[in-house]
């Protein structure tokens, strides 16, 4: 009556699974939710996920500080020597000059301007003086000769700030921002696909455990019926045959062992590394298979990371379209700036024109403050803007093209999913009976062979069918759990946040 009971219950939760698909995820042990947060804190794909996402919220910072005011400060000290050496050519605009001169040589100069006439004839005799003692007044000469040598220190101390960049910088930004949105989204994705694997390890490990427990009820059986045999050997009930046939069965009981112990000792390892847990603690574990009741939407993507990725990532390409379309816009800078300059300790000598010498202890120029502001018009490039334009809308359509074929893709596995789960809940109904019949048959089979009503034969037989109907019904279960993790991941469900 019991099992009758438990079998309708069953049956009523399977069935049930589509009006019950609202909440978190439910029916995974207390030690199962463990291993998964330990696998996703441990796990060094999602640890470079997360760093990639980080890069790019870095890179979106060092765009939005383009807007930031910059200061710079350079400074320049110099020691110069060099020659000077200019030759001129001809020299116009002062022929006006020479006519005076020979104004002045004329003799009706002196007596329109004596006062200049006296002067005239002074220099003169000046110059006659000045010829007899070696020396001569200077005389313009198209030829400059000479050295210069000096240092020179100069600093200057500027700061600007950028007041419009044409759109480009916010557009960037934004870009980075879905970039970063849609690493996000697959960082969920490869958390549900690390879910996923440790709850199929986990739940192998319950398969292979409930595997050793089925042998060693067939071991007790057989040892039980071997005793029995042995005594009614003895006692001419049995023949050898029986006894033989009963080795046999032991022989094939101990080849499974041997193959469940290696497969737990693989699971134990795999575990292990998923979790960075000692592979000791799952060889001594011994869970239990229980069907998995999904709550989840179970008609809808939405919320499936691949989805929400290629759109973010289509969002970042139209921001960037709109990056490259800005340039043709003016680039707008403000600035302020400081200088001072200084020659100091330098010195100019002049061989010709005529043989002359200057000291120069200091020539300052500044502080000298500037403030404005400058801006900057691509009018026509065709390296830049034409080209790139092209390219990002290629882009954007590609980007479109990826997410609806996603789409299509995506509501096409929900419905595999839906589907797979409705067989696999059916499965462990049908599984779950052809179980409880099978124990029933071998409980008969025993009482029979006790009685001698029955032949080993028969009696091995009843055990084998049960071994394989039980070990049917606990891979029903496997196949539900994984089919309801399959339809958490259709649905985009399958999140640490909603384990519980």
């Amino acid at each position: 009556m019991k099992k009758n009971v438990v079998q309708i219950s069953l049956l009523a939760l399977l069935f049930c699974l589509p009006l019950i698909m609202k909440a978190q995820i439910s029916g995974l042990s207390p030690e199962l939710t463990e291993l998964i947060r330990l696998s996703v804190e441990k796990d060094r794909k999602l640890a470079a996920t997360q760093i990639d996402r980080e890069i790019t919220l870095q890179q979106r910072k060092a765009v939005r500080s383009s807007y930031y005011p910059k200061l710079e400060a350079s400074g320049k000290y110099v020691f110069a020597k060099s020659p000077l050496n200019t030759e001129l050519g001809n020299i116009t605009g002062f022929e006006s000059f020479g006519k005076i001169s020979q104004f002045m040589q004329s003799p009706a100069f002196p007596q329109m301007f004596p006062g200049l006439a006296g002067l005239t004839g002074e220099l003169m005799q000046l110059e006659q003086l000045l010829a007899s003692q070696g020396m001569a007044l200077p005389t313009f000469s198209k030829e400059m000769d000479g050295d210069f040598s000096g240092n020179y220190l100069g600093v200057d101390v500027t700061a600007s700030v950028l007041l419009f960049s044409g759109g480009k910088v916010p557009r960037i930004s934004q870009a980075l921002t879905e970039k970063a949105a849609a690493q996000h989204q697959l960082s969920r994705r490869s958390t549900a696909d690390l879910i996923a694997e440790v709850i199929a390890s986990y739940d192998q490990l319950a398969l292979i455990g409930q595997s050793g427990l089925l042998i060693d009820e067939s071991s007790r059986r057989l040892e039980a019926e071997k005793r029995f045999a042995t005594s009614a050997l003895r006692n001419g009930f049995a023949t050898a045959y029986d006894t033989l046939r009963i080795a046999a069965a032991e022989v094939a009981l101990d080849a499974k062992k041997a193959d469940f112990e290696g497969k737990k000792q693989l699971l134990s390892q795999n575990l292990a590394r998923l979790t960075g847990q000692p592979a000791s603690r799952f060889y001594n574990m011994f869970p239990e298979l229980q069907p998995l009741l999904p709550a989840v939407n179970a008609s809808a993507i939405s919320n499936r990371p691949e989805l929400m990725a290629l759109q973010s990532g289509l969002q970042a390409q139209k921001y960037m379209l709109g990056a490259e379309k800005s340039h043709y816009l003016p680039k707008v800078q403000a600035f302020a700036s400081a200088r001072y300059d200084n020659i100091f300790n330098a010195e100019a000598s002049f061989k010709s024109p005529m043989n002359i010498g200057a000291d120069i202890n200091s020539m300052t120029l500044g502080p000298a403050f500037m403030a404005g502001v400058g801006f900057k018009w691509d009018i026509f490039d065709l390296s830049g803007g034409s080209s790139k334009v092209k390219l990002a809308r290629l882009e954007v359509k590609k980007a479109a093209n990826a997410l609806e074929e996603a789409r299509e893709l995506l509501e096409l596995n929900l419905t595999k999913s839906n589907s797979a789960l409705e067989t696999a809940n059916a499965q462990v109904i049908l599984k779950s009976k052809e179980k409880a019949v099978a124990q029933r048959a071998l409980e008969m089979a025993s009482k029979s062979y006790n009685e001698g009503q029955i032949s080993i034969t028969e009696r091995l037989a009843a055990e084998t069918s049960y071994q394989q109907s039980a070990l049917e019904y606990y891979q029903a279960i496997f196949a539900q759990r994984q089919a309801a993790i399959e339809l958490y991941k259709a649905t985009g469900d399958l999140e640490i946040e909603k384990i519980k």
